[in-house]
């Protein structure tokens, strides 16, 4: 998320931009808080806009991707392996921490749960990929 944010002293009003990503639009939204209270969302293009911004202001969440590393007895072969719902962004670095940590054995299913509940976030860490065989990625 890109953000930028501005502080007009005169009447206390914080301005912050941040670029939607709930839809393939890509809205760059407006909001305006007042003391810390939310008074305006502009330049949603759609209904998921304003909800996207009240929750990108209270506690951002991403889904996050990445590759795991998978043994296939003797060599390795990447896995790719994504949440399966968004994750508080603050465990964004503790989660791949862990990831980074994975190793696994072939052969692994394409929707195979690698690590559930991942870092007690409630959400798995799923595969994106099967890898059936020693030589065999699909």
């Amino acid at each position: 998320m890109s953000q930028n944010r501005t502080i007009n002293s005169t009447n206390e009003k914080e301005t912050t931009t941040v670029c939607c990503t709930t839809c393939p639009k890509e809205c760059v939204i407006t909001i305006v808080l007042k003391q810390g209270e939310l008074i305006a969302v502009t330049g949603q293009g759609c209904k998921r806009g304003k909800q996207f911004a009240k929750k990108e202001i209270s506690s951002p969440e991403r889904t996050l991707t990445s590759t795991v590393i998978v043994d296939c007895g003797g060599t390795v072969q990447l896995l790719p392996v994504k949440t399966a719902a968004s994750i508080p962004k603050n465990d964004m670095v503790q989660v791949m921490n862990v990831i980074r940590k994975t190793r696994l054995t072939y052969p692994c299913q394409l929707g195979d749960v690698v690590i559930p509940n991942i870092c007690g976030t409630g959400v798995d860490l799923v595969a994106c990929r099967s890898i059936r065989e020693v030589n065999h990625a699909r």
